[in-house]
């Protein structure tokens, strides 16, 4: 049924599929969640004035903004699905997350306009006038929400979109809150404690909690996250599984929206394959991983001595006298260079992101020590790097 109504949304001009399905199940959620809020806050808000109740009413807002959030979930799919152009070379996938980040602050406030009236029911307390009709209507509006929070939700998993995951939660939080209100107007039916504006004041607590989260995570993309552990892993498995290549390094993925993924690396293979050959083989890696998983992929190759017995000898004792540091996380590009009794030897170490731009110097020296007492006539010169996936 969800694969139809987006099929309808398809005008049938996009070149890439992927990217136009992806828009049509945007413009779908917003539409229905239009269609489904504005029902409700009509509803809620005639029940509220009858009822007399603030958590009602506020509930009516709180559905008048999720008018709002759908309305600004089409736009900024709309503005996602933009091509790239002179100023933005890797597209607008990142409007998604501003349409996340939005749509998680209007969350945030709904929940401070509830606190705010809820404070002030408490303060001045009025009755709350129970009618069946009405409580009843408040159930049929949960069941309403519960069904649009697991239709948005199926279709945020279907993409994998931050923004429609946002959408989701705020129905589920509308659950809560509405659920709350129906408690508390069924409370009024046998006592006269003034539980309306208690129960709004706990709901507000609880959205603005879920929105804090919400704006947290849709802010940690707009800055830019570590990237997800089992794609890195993919990456590095599909990368080393081509013949001639013996080792990986130095990832970076850039993130610039759904499906729109920079990612850069180092391979090693032996220093013995010919240039035209290696070249080849890298070239053919970076097609193959562009195609497969739909990434834009750079890679630099790092010629390996895998044939000296006094390098790769060297490179094992150091790779155990390195792994005696906790805070180190690898060793790469380890090279001999010089002659005679006095001898260079290089390489870069990563280091864990928990270690500061000021306490390098002091491993490096202890690191620098050790290797000094397993190899007196070597030097060692050590770059740090750091760990980005």
């Amino acid at each position: 049924m969800i694969e139809k109504l987006a099929a309808r949304l398809l005008s049938g001009t996009e070149k890439d599929e992927e990217k136009a399905l992806r828009n049509a199940y945007g413009v779908l959620s917003g539409a229905v969640g239009i269609a489904v809020n504005a029902l409700l806050f009509i509803l809620k808000l005639i029940i509220g004035s009858s009822t007399n109740s603030i958590a009602v009413i506020a509930d009516a807002f709180n559905n008048l903004g999720d008018i709002g959030s759908s309305v600004v979930t089409i736009i900024g799919f709309k503005l996602a699905s933009k091509p790239p152009d002179r100023e933005h070379p890797f597209g607008h996938g990142r409007a998604e997350y501003i349409t996340s980040l939005i749509i998680s602050l209007l969350v945030v406030m709904v929940g401070f306009e509830l606190l705010r009236d809820s404070i002030g029911r408490i303060a001045e307390p009025s009755p709350v006038v129970f009618r069946w009709p009405a409580f009843i209507a408040l159930i049929l509006s949960i069941g309403a929400k519960l069904w649009l929070g697991k239709f948005t939700g199926k279709l945020a998993e279907k993409i994998d979109s931050r923004a429609l995951d946002a959408s989701a939660m705020d129905s589920y939080g509308d659950v809560v809150s509405t659920s709350t209100a129906a408690l508390a107007l069924l409370f009024s039916r046998f006592s006269s404690f003034p539980a309306d504006g208690y129960v709004g004041l706990l709901v507000s607590l609880f959205i603005m909690y879920a929105g804090y989260n919400l704006v947290k995570e849709a802010v940690d993309l707009l800055i830019g996250t570590r990237p997800d552990t089992e794609m890195v892993e993919e990456i590095k498995n599909k990368v080393l599984s081509y013949e001639g290549i013996i080792g990986v390094h130095d990832m970076m993925v850039h993130n610039y929206g759904p499906g729109r993924c920079v990612v850069s690396l180092h391979a090693e293979i032996p220093e013995t394959m010919p240039v035209g050959e290696a070249h080849e083989l890298i070239d053919k890696v970076e097609r193959d991983l562009s195609e497969e998983m739909g990434i834009f992929v750079t890679i630099h190759m790092d010629p390996l001595n895998v044939d000296d017995e006094e390098v790769v000898k060297t490179r094992r004792e150091i790779e155990a006298i390195v792994k005696k540091f906790p805070e180190v996380l690898s060793l790469h590009d380890l090279r001999v260079v010089g002659s005679g009794e006095r001898k260079n030897v290089i390489f870069d170490v990563v280091v864990s992101n928990d270690v500061r731009e000021p306490e390098e110097e002091a491993i490096k020296n202890r690191i620098t020590a050790e290797i000094k007492k397993a190899f007196p006539g070597y030097n060692p010169v050590i770059t740090v790097d750091r760990h980005f996936i």
